[in-house]
């Protein structure tokens, strides 16, 4: 852990939501953002970093976390993980769907740091389903000082532990729509077992018969069995096969992105056996 002069430091930068890098305007057209993604795609630096400035001076979130993200991952830009940080602040002071979340992975990643208080900080501020045993009170999360000293009072290599599933739900929370539950329902089951390094994606899948059937996919691979259907299927059966379609191609997403968390995030020699936590994806992040 950084020394506790810079862990309160930060935090106490977390705590009160920087000033905004690009003062708020007229809000920006959702094609501006798209601009930039498009030149990406095309390999055009010159003009991404142009849309990208025209889509910052619009002031919102999608615009935000888009700047922030390319400055995180060097994408047309020189890496410079400070504004990245600033602008994801600013797209979660604007409200921005999975800003926090991204806080909280830029700090748990052992590449840039990581800084363990403020990714715990931020994972709390996002929501994350974490274990029980992460959760700090309500009211010690206000204080920076108060906040340092719960975690170190804590037993060691629990704040490691955290740290680690804080790191891998965050990038999960970035991309997808996930909430606690037990069961999948019309979405994609995550069964995810830190101790094991083990991530389970399930949907569920109609046979000919109508039965459900699950497809599971682990951290080592595996593969999907789309079941069809018989001839001349109705028009239930074939809206029930588009919504299974759906579910299948979601899956694959969640397990990719799910594999390249476990690699960015090693796990902690030190994870508390009993930690599991049931998720339910619905579907991909609208920011």
């Amino acid at each position: 852990m950084k020394s506790a002069a810079r862990q309160l430091a930060r935090l106490a930068c977390a705590l009160s939501l920087t000033a905004p890098l690009i003062p708020a305007q007229a809000a920006a057209s959702p094609d501006a953002t798209r601009a930039v993604v498009k030149a990406i795609e095309a390999k055009d630096c010159v003009a991404a970093v142009r849309e990208l400035n025209q889509a910052l001076a619009g002031g919102t979130a999608e615009a935000l976390m888009l700047g922030g993200a390319m400055f995180e991952q060097g994408l047309c830009l020189k890496p410079n993980l400070e504004r990245a940080v600033r602008l994801y602040m600013r797209a979660a002071d604007l409200g921005g769907v999975g800003a926090r979340a991204r806080l909280t992975a830029l700090y748990a990643s052992p590449a840039a740091g990581p800084d363990k208080g403020a990714a715990l900080w931020w994972a709390l501020q996002a929501g994350l389903p974490l274990p029980a045993a992460c959760v700090v009170a309500p009211g010690s999360r206000a204080d920076a000082e108060a906040f340092a000293k719960v975690l170190t009072a804590w037993p060691a290599g629990q704040l490691d532990a955290c740290v680690h599933v804080s790191g891998l739900l965050a990038v999960l929370d970035a991309d997808f729509a996930i909430q606690a539950a037990e069961d999948a329902g019309d979405g994609v089951a995550l069964d995810y077992q830190p101790a094991q390094g083990k991530l389970n994606v399930a949907y569920a899948q109609l046979q000919q018969e109508g039965k459900e059937l699950r497809a599971r996919i682990t951290q080592a691979g595996g593969s999907m069995q789309m079941q069809g259907y018989a001839n001349d299927p109705s028009a239930d059966q074939l809206r029930a096969k588009q919504a299974e379609v759906a579910r299948g191609e979601l899956a694959t997403q969640v397990e990719r992105v799910a594999r390249d968390a476990l690699a960015r995030f090693p796990r902690p020699a030190q994870v508390d056996a009993g930690w599991r936590t049931r998720l339910r994806v619905d579907g991909m992040r609208t920011h």
